[in-house]
C-alpha cells in the first residue's frame, strides 16, 4: 500500500510595476513626475520633468520609444553631472493662481 501524493501549494510570483513617480536627485522626496508633450520633430517627443516638493523643472527632447523610466534614469545621470539646464518653479506660478489676492 502507498500513500497518496502530497499536494504543494501553487506559489505566486508577485509581479513588478513600473514607478509613475520617482525620487526627486535634488531633495529626495517621491515627487517627482515625468509627462510627455508632443513635438513637431518626427520621431521624438518632450519630457516634461517637475517635484511638487522642491519645484524643479526641467525638459528633454527624447526619442518616442522612451517611457518614463527611461527618461528619469538619462535625467538623473545628467543631473548629477551637471549637464542639464533645471529651474525651480513654486507651485502658484504652474497652476496660474495668485495666493494673497482676492477678487
Amino acid at each position: 500500500m502507498g500513500r497518496r501524493r502530497k499536494k504543494y501549494k501553487k506559489v505566486i510570483k508577485k509581479v513588478r510595476k513600473v514607478p509613475k513617480i520617482f525620487q526627486c536627485p535634488n531633495c529626495g522626496s517621491r515627487t517627482l513626475t515625468i509627462k510627455f508633450e508632443k513635438l513637431n520633430i518626427q520621431g521624438y517627443k518632450k519630457a516634461v520633468i517637475t517635484c511638487g516638493t522642491c519645484g524643479l523643472y526641467a525638459e528633454m527632447q527624447v526619442p518616442e520609444l522612451y517611457e518614463p523610466v527611461d527618461v528619469y534614469a538619462k535625467f538623473v545621470d545628467l543631473f548629477e553631472e551637471g549637464e542639464i539646464e533645471v529651474q525651480f518653479k513654486k507651485h502658484e506660478e504652474e497652476s496660474g493662481e495668485v495666493i494673497g489676492e482676492s477678487t
